[in-house]
């Protein structure tokens, strides 16, 4: 089923509440890892969208990009939150984060954009915990560099997504003169997309 013939403007305004809480909560998070720097963040383009478009939304689907992910779940809902940012964006991101490490090796990267996703991932499951009234167990993230269509390739081969529908939050971040365009992505399991519209009172 194609749920954006039947998303109604209510539907689309409570998605897009989803989003804003979930900016809020992540701009809090993200000042304090970047030592207080101004940070701005939107979200402008909201919707459910097939799986197999995902990698065309990102540009080039044979760029490379970095992908943060963990599955999280309740008893009546399963999900995958995926955060994925251009690779060069997120190496950059890693040098504002570490500006002290002038050698940072690669593992040291690494952590620092799994960190970098957790507080992502995190801060929209908190706002889905606030807007659904439940309760999610979260995994610990890992992570993927590849190109983007590999990336969700690994997303689905190591987690639990079965189901061909999920929401895409285009999100614009801009730190000091650098604007960077990345997404959040929240990847059902079979069922999860009609029970999540549901808990958010749209069915």
């Amino acid at each position: 089923m194609n749920y954006n013939e039947f998303i109604t403007e209510e539907q689309q305004d409570l998605l897009k509440e989803l989003a804003n809480i979930g900016v809020g909560n992540s701009v809090t998070a993200l000042s304090n890892m970047l030592q207080d720097q101004k940070i701005n963040m939107q979200v402008p383009e909201v919707k459910v969208t097939p799986l197999q478009d995902v990698p065309d939304s990102f540009g080039d689907p044979e760029s490379l990009v970095a992908a943060t992910f963990c599955e999280a779940e309740c008893p009546e809902i399963g999900l995958v939150l995926v955060f994925v940012l251009p690779f060069h964006a997120a190496r950059n991101l890693v040098i504002k984060i570490m500006p002290d490490e002038t050698s940072a090796d690669d593992e040291m990267e690494q952590s620092a954009l799994m960190e970098l996703g957790n507080i992502i991932t995190g801060s929209y499951l908190s706002a889905l915990s606030f807007m659904t009234g439940l309760t999610f167990q979260a995994s610990p993230p890992k992570l993927g560099i590849d190109m983007a269509g590999a990336v969700m390739g690994t997303v689905i081969a190591e987690t639990k997504t079965v189901d061909d529908e999920l929401i895409l939050l285009k999100t614009e971040l801009s730190l000091e003169l650098e604007d960077i365009n990345g997404s959040v992505l929240i990847l059902p399991d079979s069922g999860s997309l009609k029970t999540l519209f549901e808990h958010l009172g749209t069915f």
